[in-house]
């Protein structure tokens, strides 16, 4: 009993130490380099923002403590301070590349050049100023992006000489996030685009909408990706994918036109034109959902 007590707070006491070191230097990043322009602690205590707490918690909390708890995965020493060594290594490693990919989702938002009643559309204003819930969201639909990429690149596995697996694996997932985020946008283009939605008209609701279809499509695809990792056959996996996804997409329009016939309802309407919170959550969990049975149809 005592030789399990010892191992299970020796465990919690390595974890800690992972995490506190991914939390600490995620912060000292994130404030001081990617919100280097605004004030997170004057959003977040004194203008009491919802919007800079949702980037906050979404695009900072979660995605940092869960990547530090993916680095734990990387111990690789029966030696406990050579195992923390790498753990901290990968966590380190992983916080770097997130504060890398979320300041050029900074820099894409800013070279559209496109311009709101507050002046030039700034993705740190826009939440930590304007409390723009719906451009948090979307600063949040990106951090769900690159969590799935980061969680792929393992640099132990690059030095072994399997890197061109790990870049096939990357390249994948985001050439179909970017066919499905294009599809997204091809059909909202017949009334409307998702950028005015998002950053012109504050719509919390389109910022809603989007991060259910992004995280229901990285699901399928991480999925797809991580059932056939012992197997992976790069033809076979991406077909794989795409059937998965024209499979979702169809599912998708079937059961929404199947809810507005029942309860005779427009949802893009309700979604896009009266900004309804209430009716993008809902779209989001039938996204989700769908995605989830698909996935462990797959499993």
């Amino acid at each position: 009993m005592f030789e399990y007590f010892s191992f299970f707070l020796k465990d919690l006491s390595f974890s800690f130490v992972i995490l506190t070191v991914g939390f600490i230097l995620g912060w000292v990043i994130y404030n001081n380099l990617v919100l280097r322009d605004v004030s997170l602690k004057d959003a977040l205590f004194n203008k009491d923002n919802f919007a800079a707490w949702i980037e906050f918690i979404g695009a900072f909390v979660f995605p940092v403590l869960y990547l530090s708890s993916h680095a734990i995965k990387g111990a690789a020493s029966d030696n406990v301070f050579v195992d923390l060594a790498v753990c901290i290594g990968y966590t380190v490693f992983y916080v770097v590349i997130l504060t890398i990919l979320r300041l050029l989702s900074k820099s894409i938002v800013s070279l559209i050049n496109a311009e709101d009643g507050h002046g030039k559309v700034c993705l740190n204003k826009e939440i930590c100023e304007q409390k723009n819930i719906g451009a948090a969201l979307f600063s949040v639909t990106l951090s769900v992006i690159f969590v799935s990429i980061i969680k792929y690149i393992d640099f132990i596995d690059i030095i072994e000489g399997i890197g061109a697996s790990i870049l096939i694996k990357v390249l994948l997932f985001i050439l179909f996030v970017l066919v499905a985020m294009v599809c997204y946008s091809m059909v909202l283009r017949r009334k409307t685009t998702l950028f005015k939605e998002i950053f012109i008209d504050n719509n919390a609701a389109a910022g809603i909408g989007l991060l259910g279809f992004v995280f229901a499509v990285q699901t399928i695809i991480t999925g797809i990706i991580d059932a056939y990792t012992t197997d992976f056959d790069l033809i076979t996996v991406a077909l794989v994918i795409a059937v998965c996804l024209v499979i979702y997409g169809i599912l998708s329009v079937l059961f929404k036109k199947i809810f507005t016939a029942i309860v005779k309802v427009d949802v893009w309407n309700e979604i896009y034109e009266q900004n309804n919170v209430g009716a993008a959550m809902g779209q989001a969990a039938l996204y989700v959902g769908i995605a989830m049975i698909i996935v462990n149809f797959i499993m």
